[in-house]
């Protein structure tokens, strides 16, 4: 991680620098408004710095208006330095046709034009991107299997993941959770990681919101990659007192149900040398009888070569579709399994959640927020 924050921050800087120079530099000429504009930027800038702070020191409620107010101004960033780059790449296609082909009948728009059009153009994406975030949608999928007890008809599991509760992320995820918890009533809940992220000193709230899930056949969880970037002693703390069994590179048998669940730290633990049990699939998969159906959590949907023949069911997030879809589609399917979805691998079945909620900037463009109903269908009856 000591690599990451300059790097990151270096790039956010770049960013800010790109907007200045090519759109706010060429169309704002009054002294006065370019030096605000110039304060805007850099308290956009300090924002990360800002809501990191007010995490830690402030109350509840002023870092959520300083982490919200951050978080929206950075994907405000994204949109605006996407439009302004389309738009200089359509300026270089215009002067470039002018020069070398003597032909274009494309006009050039001035840079207070350019400057309207960006600006609309992002706080249009910016506001579909957030209201995107606030519509969760159910994900159903059926197996058929021979590995339940005969007397067992069917078993539901609702998998959650990526809730991401922390400074801006709160009661307005889990209600929708505990909405659809009572509404499905499922024997099994299941949470694949990034439950928490950051600092959950006066959250004991949401754990006992979250505890108002109680299936009849438990719940379980794993942790995610943020879980260790905050503290993973906190997040530990918080998962159990939601009333989650941690698994971490163990497993818990379901006898009733013939149902063996398997999960495994994220593998971000070893930068902060925080692991527990065995970080390899095939190590942790080969332990486990093959007449029980196993559920395999993973936060990550990666998987080392065969492991996919050892478990039925793997359960994971991390991706969140890409948040935007093109992200998604074009890169994160070229890490990952894939990037969102319900997935067949030769016997075995693997669901990638797209989240409850998002890392970074609420915003989400064609990748809504999800959780998953998985209904294990008795064959044998």
């Amino acid at each position: 991680m000591t690599w990451f924050i300059p790097i990151f921050l270096i790039i956010y800087a770049l960013l800010h620098l790109y907007v200045y120079a090519r759109l706010i530099k060429q169309s704002v000429k009054n002294r006065a408004l370019k030096i605000l504009t110039l304060g805007m930027l850099f308290l956009g800038f300090s924002s990360p710095f800002l809501w990191r702070y007010a995490d830690t020191n402030l109350g509840p409620h002023m870092a959520y208006i300083t982490a919200l107010s951050g978080l929206l101004w950075v994907g405000f960033l994204f949109y605006k330095v996407f439009f302004t780059f389309l738009l200089d790449f359509y300026k270089g296609f215009v002067l470039f046709s002018k020069r070398f082909l003597g032909i274009n009948p494309l006009p050039l728009p001035s840079p207070r034009i350019s400057l309207f059009l960006v600006l609309i153009l992002s706080l249009t994406f910016s506001a579909y991107s957030y209201y995107e975030t606030l519509n969760l949608k159910v994900e159903r999928h059926t197996i058929h299997t021979e590995k339940l007890p005969k007397d067992v008809k069917s078993v539901k599991i609702l998998h959650i993941s990526d809730l991401h509760l922390g400074p801006v992320m709160g009661m307005d995820k889990i209600m929708p959770v505990l909405e659809i918890y009572q509404r499905e009533k499922p024997h099994i809940v299941v949470s694949t990681g990034d439950l928490v992220d950051g600092n959950m000193k006066n959250k004991i709230h949401l754990a006992r919101a979250l505890a108002q899930m109680d299936p009849p056949f438990g719940k379980y969880a794993v942790l995610g990659n943020h879980e260790y970037y905050r503290g993973v002693e906190q997040a530990v703390e918080f998962t159990k007192s939601a009333g989650f069994r941690l698994l971490r590179g163990d497993s818990f048998h379901i006898e009733e149900l013939n149902i063996t669940m398997v999960g495994i730290d994220d593998d971000d633990c070893k930068i902060f040398r925080k692991c527990v049990g065995t970080l390899s699939d095939l190590e942790l998969l080969q332990k486990h009888r093959k007449d029980s159906f196993l559920v395999y959590l993973k936060h990550k949907p990666r998987l080392e070569k065969g492991a996919h023949r050892l478990f039925d069911l793997m359960l994971s997030g991390h991706t969140h579709g890409g948040i935007y879809y093109p992200v998604g589609r074009f890169i994160l399917t070229k890490m990952f399994i894939s990037d969102r979805g319900f997935h067949r691998i030769d016997d075995s079945f693997l669901y990638i959640s797209k989240g409850v909620g998002t890392g970074g900037p609420p915003m989400r463009l064609f990748s809504h927020p999800d959780v998953a109903i998985i209904e294990l269908v008795n064959r044998r009856r």
